[in-house]
């Protein structure tokens, strides 16, 4: 497998009661989850910002995969992330940076097997540098919309709103991911069944909804007829909120592109987040394969 990342790498501030911790973040989670599963004979490129004085931070993992796409930057974007018992976290941005750059005839070249985006800010890429990486490849193009969803205030902060050229991004997209508050976000219909039911009509292949601690639902369509699969999340004590939806969609991705077997990928992405959840600590994301395997094949 061959297999091209892209996103924002990003510093986190972690704000839960009077505890604040400082660790990597945004594609990070993504590179964690990738370099845990990842075959001998797979390869990952990396398509994101770095700079020279918070590289600390992503270094040694990012050295498992090659550099070659990667943009230096003076300062990569800071986030605080105020956690609460219930319901979305609170955001807010420092020194957003300017969107990831490529050129699209050195990506042609390069023969991926799949493309995955998570607009860890959602200045990552605009519509049109998404359509430039699909015009690379017939392989499929994984979206997590993440923070394509919140638009930012004059202050940093970040509220949800609904995606107004929502048609256009998909134009790009094969395999779509969003928890269930931003999915209502990518359209104008009153609930997710109806909201889904478009994204599919636009040409989206698979719809992926994640849901926090109750598990996750699939959509996609056969012979023209909606379906939807629901994985019910795993019975763990949850001690971390951060990261679980970005371990989910990269390990959603490698498993589909491994095997194209959407329903088997689903629930190994099910038990993903699930194990994601458990970590006190990034380091522990080593062993997501084997904790996967646990979640799912030992009672």
């Amino acid at each position: 497998m061959k297999l091209l990342i892209v996103g924002s790498s990003v510093e986190d501030f972690i704000h839960s009661g009077d505890a604040i911790l400082n660790q990597p973040g945004g594609l990070f989670y993504t590179a964690s989850a990738v370099d845990a599963l990842m075959g001998h004979e797979d390869k990952c490129y990396l398509l994101t910002n770095m700079s020279e004085s918070q590289k600390h931070h992503y270094f040694p993992l990012y050295n498992g995969f090659n550099l070659e796409l990667v943009n230096r930057v003076e300062k990569l974007p800071v986030i605080h992330l105020f956690i609460k018992e219930q319901g979305e976290r609170d955001e807010k941005y420092e020194n957003l940076t300017d969107p990831i750059k490529f050129d699209t005839t050195k990506i042609v070249d390069m023969n991926f097997d799949g493309i995955l985006v998570n607009l860890i800010t959602g200045y990552d890429l605009d519509c049109e540098a998404l359509k430039g990486l699909k015009s690379t490849i017939s392989s499929p193009v994984f979206l997590d919309i993440h923070s394509l969803t919140r638009p930012m205030n004059s202050d940093g902060t970040r509220e949800f709103a609904k995606i107004e050229n929502i048609a256009e991004w998909l134009s790009s997209v094969d395999i779509l991911q969003a928890n269930e508050t931003e999915i209502m976000c990518c359209g104008t219909a009153e609930t997710e069944e109806l909201i889904v039911e478009n994204i599919l009509n636009l040409g989206v292949k698979i719809v992926l909804v994640t849901k926090g601690n109750l598990g996750s639902r699939m959509y996609y369509k056969i012979e023209g007829e909606t379906n939807s699969i629901f994985a019910k999340a795993h019975p763990v004590t949850t001690i971390n909120k951060v990261g679980c939806g970005d371990l989910f969609g990269a390990t959603y991705f490698m498993s589909f592109l491994a095997n194209n077997d959407p329903i088997k990928s689903l629930y190994y992405a099910n038990a993903a987040g699930a194990a994601v959840s458990t970590y006190d600590s990034t380091a522990l994301i080593k062993n997501l394969k084997n904790d996967i395997d646990t979640l799912l094949y030992e009672k």
